[in-house]
């Protein structure tokens, strides 16, 4: 029988670098990384640490094919990338989107973080068959009964199909990829590494309108935020949120659930816990991110096709 699910499960969220310890035992140590099942289908946004338990995992459940969606390129969500156990599988089809200035762009970044001088084993070197794209904001990754692909506004697609939209944030440091993946009439949407506006950011508000999950980043306590608590600098300008923030946009947006994402490293299980605290506090249907925690959503039936984008033909490229 057909998995007709769509879950969401966390292996890593924390931000800029593991912790792992007695400290951060509950909400867990590794970097970002978050796996969506849209039936049989695997998404994967970002490949912080917890991308290599997943792997682990992946090659057990011999996946076959899969997309990976970078946010960003700053290495807490790409250092868990190196040592993804299906990457190393042939015949494994590995489409991995993100941002750059050319669609060679992400490609480029990642062969350098695994050159000889920064790493033992090349991007070639990893021989599943890899298609890499750098993608515009304008741009739409499809995933239907026929393929992965990258389609322009449009086309009509299948009712079956998985639309994952991009909206780049210019609040954090070089840019994000703010991603909306959308299956049988439910919505995710994975906002990492963003940071409040006053008056908060309209058009991440008018992006996630109506998610039934908002993942939104809430490194920073509020103390933190502003350079009044002991041992911890201003953060302002970093690129991060505080709960408040989080909560701001899921309320304006209207969004079914909050989850507090990319916790700050130094943070104890019991800080964190206290982040999910004032979460509740202001947005009621709202808690923080663990390593392990599982939702599912219950789908709509899809009965007309969506109008999406013109078709882009996606190239395998074999260990490269």
């Amino acid at each position: 029988m057909m998995n007709e699910e769509l879950k969401i499960k966390f292996w890593g969220v924390r931000g800029s670098y593991p912790t792992p310890g007695a400290e951060t035992i509950k909400y867990g140590g590794n970097t970002a990384c978050v796996e969506i099942r849209a039936g049989e289908r695997t998404i994967i946004l970002d490949a912080g640490t917890g991308i290599i338990p997943l792997g682990r995992e992946l090659a057990k459940q011999k996946s076959s094919e899969m997309i990976l969606l970078f946010s960003h390129l700053h290495h807490d969500h790409t250092q868990g990338f190196p040592f993804f156990v299906p990457a190393y599988i042939p015949n494994t089809r590995l489409h991995i989107f993100g941002p750059g200035g050319t669609p060679e762009t992400l490609k480029r970044i990642l062969e350098h973080n695994q050159s000889a001088e920064t790493f033992p084993v090349s991007l070639r070197d990893m021989s599943a068959l890899k298609n890499i794209q750098s993608v515009r904001e304008s741009q739409v990754i499809v995933w239907d009964e026929e393929n992965v692909r990258v389609t322009e506004s449009g086309t009509r697609l299948s009712p079956d199909a998985v639309v994952i939209r991009i909206y780049k944030s210019h609040a954090h440091p070089g840019g994000v990829y703010i991603y909306r993946i959308t299956w049988r009439g439910k919505s995710i949407v994975y906002a990492t590494d963003t940071e409040g506006y006053v008056g908060m950011d309209r058009k991440l508000i008018a992006f996630a309108r109506d998610a039934d999950v908002l993942i939104h980043d809430a490194q920073y306590s509020e103390e933190h935020y502003r350079g009044c608590l002991t041992g911890f600098p201003s953060t302002q300008g970093y690129g991060h949120s505080t709960a408040a923030m989080a909560c701001e946009v899921a309320a304006s947006a209207q969004a079914g659930e909050l989850i507090l994402f990319h916790h700050e490293p130094a943070y104890t299980d019991a800080m964190v816990a206290a982040q999910e605290s004032v979460a509740k506090n202001l947005f009621r249907d709202s808690r923080a991110a663990y390593e392990g925690l599982e939702i599912t959503l219950t789908l709509t039936p899809s009965l007309l096709p969506l109008r999406e984008g013109k078709r882009m033909d996606v190239k395998y490229v074999d260990n490269g």
